[in-house]
């Protein structure tokens, strides 16, 4: 015990001192330190991803969010990215909400709470969809207009 004790009290002091010359010590091989290391090996590099945000609807009467989603795809194979987080927000930055993409590649949302003061007035200018990086794939963002209108009609707001 008194052996254990006393190997650790030298190892404290080596690191001490270490750190008070400010040295660093590096026990990874010079490969590994030029690139990222996920578990131990290296990360594969990702791979691009497209995104296509869709045209929104703000209905006024219900003060409700519609027809808000988009679309994430492989840019390499073009097949749809499915189990993808992608995070929806008004062009101000206020998160509206958040979805995975389905089979296709798609993610939607419905959004009717109350957006708070001039959410509205952000959504004039469209808002914001962005991919999440799922560890393959690189993130990706899009813009999309929101039709704002009542039940009777619908007015294009933004570009």
């Amino acid at each position: 015990m008194n052996l254990a004790h006393n190997r650790l009290a030298q190892l404290a002091a080596v690191a001490v001192t270490t750190l008070s010359l400010g040295t660093i010590v590096a026990s990874a091989t010079p490969a590994m330190a030029q690139s990222p290391v996920c578990g131990g090996h290296e990360c594969p590099s990702l791979t691009p991803a497209n995104l296509t945000a869709s045209q929104g609807t703000l209905n006024l009467t219900s003060l409700q969010l519609e027809n808000i989603s988009a679309s994430a795809s492989d840019a390499v194979t073009g097949q749809p990215l499915v189990g993808a987080l992608v995070r929806f927000y008004t062009s101000g930055g206020r998160l509206l909400g958040q979805a995975y993409t389905n089979y296709n590649g798609t993610a939607g949302l419905v959004a009717s709470e109350n957006f708070g003061p001039g959410t509205i007035q952000e959504l004039l200018n469209g808002y914001e969809a962005v991919l999440v990086g799922d560890g393959v794939h690189t993130t990706a963002a899009a813009h999309a207009a929101i039709t704002v209108g009542t039940d009777c009609g619908m007015t294009t707001m933004a570009p």
